[in-house]
């Protein structure tokens, strides 16, 4: 069975969301930041700078937050249909992330170390210190409405990159490439869904059927599509973008575009890096055939945003 839905009635559902109050370590939660962007689009780089803000704990990867994110981004309408069991999903797998505790911390010994029973599950030395929270998971774009709706107040910074380098790394990240299997298409599909970057049925076959670079290309065009929608429908009080290339290179000018949006104080060093950012790797990475799939696939969004 294959369930369709308008894009704006997501939204207008969410809007409708009664206040709730979260509290972690002691903290009210409030106008936690979240980093969004496609696989390999650079949201490494920019959620590693918030993360060494003083204050600002910002979580990724935890294992409670990546099961409800992807319960959501799969299966798109969940965000429609319960709406508030959506939202308590994610606030509950972020209440257990958050807390910080002699095991959690990453400033503390870590999981490994010797710790007595009775102060394993309690809040650390540091947990006084945190006053905003956050996240930057893999795929929190693709479910980006449902954070909305389960944290209201939300800011989220979008990170954009040019297609083209993010599919060379995806093609060579084998995390990514998991996405790509046939067993994890195994459900009803919903249209539009930009976790696989499906935005009608026939692109399915397209999906199932094409290159390696071409599911790629299509994962990365649902991500833009999805990173459109999201500011057709949240306020820019609560939604900036950053371009990937302005980043690398204008540290110092990103830096104090995150420092206006979020308040929190981040550092432009904290930008630098001595890697290689990849701006443009993408020549030397994909074949002829492989940059003819691209085209093919998500050349309008490629020019829409300028990358030519």
């Amino acid at each position: 069975m294959h369930t369709r839905w308008a894009k704006g009635a997501k939204i207008d559902t969410v809007m409708k969301q009664p206040s709730y109050i979260l509290v972690v370590n002691g903290t009210k939660v409030e106008r936690p930041v979240f980093v969004l962007g496609a696989p390999h689009s650079g949201v490494a780089e920019v959620a590693r700078a918030l993360s060494r803000v003083p204050g600002l704990h910002l979580g990724a990867g935890s294992s409670g937050v990546l099961n409800a994110v992807y319960a959501v981004a799969r299966r798109p309408s969940l965000a429609l249909e319960k709406v508030a069991g959506t939202a308590s999903l994610l606030r509950e797998a972020y209440a257990e992330a958050w807390q910080l505790t002699p095991l959690t911390c990453p400033r503390c010994p870590g999981p490994w170390a010797r710790v007595p029973a009775n102060a394993a599950a309690e809040p650390c030395e540091h947990s006084a210190e945190v006053r905003r929270y956050g996240d930057a998971s893999p795929d929190l774009l693709f479910c980006a409405t449902a954070l909305h709706a389960a944290f209201p107040d939300a800011l989220f910074v979008q990170v954009i990159r040019d297609g083209r380098d993010v599919i060379a790394d995806m093609m060579e990240d084998e995390r990514s490439l998991a996405w790509l299997k046939p067993s994890f298409m195994k459900l009803d599909h919903e249209f539009p869904n930009h976790f696989f970057g499906l935005e009608e049925e026939s692109d399915l076959s397209a999906f199932t059927e094409g290159s390696t670079a071409a599911k790629c290309a299509m994962r990365w065009r649902g991500a833009i599509r999805m990173s459109a929608l999201l500011r057709r429908s949240i306020g820019a009080e609560q939604l900036m973008t950053l371009r990937y290339e302005d980043v690398h290179g204008g540290e110092v000018e990103a830096a104090e575009r995150l420092r206006e949006f979020t308040g929190a104080r981040v550092s432009a060093s904290e930008l630098l890096t001595a890697e290689s950012w990849g701006v443009g790797s993408w020549r030397e990475r994909l074949t002829r055939d492989q940059y003819g799939d691209v085209r093919q696939v998500a050349g309008t969004e490629l020019s829409r945003l300028g990358y030519t």
